[in-house]
């Protein structure tokens, strides 16, 4: 969670929805990080009761360009691809990790470790409480531009995915996204207006 104490403003952030770039951004204009970037804010209020006075962002992605996003994470990012090059090892697929299709992942994605579990969790997992005000994450920008007030710090995109290991989202993928993130598409059409 990043927070401003003095407008009482907190922003708390799922999992591939622009961590680090709003992270960075907001500690850049003076706001400050409360425990990791991915915590629940139930859990964090528990703690510090103080918080339910303020109000909460948290940015909503299109589900199906987060799965992507999210699997892209585990091929690309040097802290999860070997681990990941291991697991399909272990499934008897003969592939390197760039290789795995999606249609591959979906079909593994009961069996990925729990080291991968916070990546695939839906963003609702993040909206638990009713002070939690969702944002648009395709106006990055506008909305953080909006809800700071400040128009000068430069945004800078962190962990942008590249195309290696990138593969095609069939109508499988797409079939089990809107199954398994089914509240994530609820939530961004009552709270955002958007139907992905």
């Amino acid at each position: 969670m990043i927070f401003n104490k003095a407008t009482k403003q907190a922003f708390i952030c799922p999992t591939k929805v622009g961590t680090f770039t709003v992270t960075h951004f907001l500690t850049n204009i003076g706001w400050k990080s409360l425990g990791g970037p991915h915590h629940f804010f139930g859990k964090i209020a528990e703690k510090y009761p103080n918080l339910l006075q303020y109000q909460v962002y948290c940015f909503m992605r299109d589900p199906l360009a987060r799965f992507e996003s999210a699997i892209l994470h585990i091929k690309q990012m040097p802290y999860t691809r070997d681990d990941f090059q291991r697991f399909i090892d272990e499934q008897g697929i003969n592939k390197a990790a760039e290789q795995v299709s999606y249609d591959e992942v979906v079909d593994m994605i009961p069996a990925l470790p729990i080291k991968f579990e916070m990546l695939f969790k839906p963003q609702t997992a993040w909206f638990t409480h009713s002070n939690i005000q969702a944002l648009d994450f395709h106006n990055m920008e506008a909305e953080l531009r909006r809800v700071t007030g400040n128009t000068e710090q430069p945004l800078v995109r962190y962990n942008t995915s590249t195309d290696f290991g990138r593969s095609v989202i069939t109508d499988k993928v797409r079939a089990f996204v809107r199954e398994h993130y089914a509240a994530d598409y609820a939530l961004a059409k009552d709270r955002l207006g958007k139907e992905y």
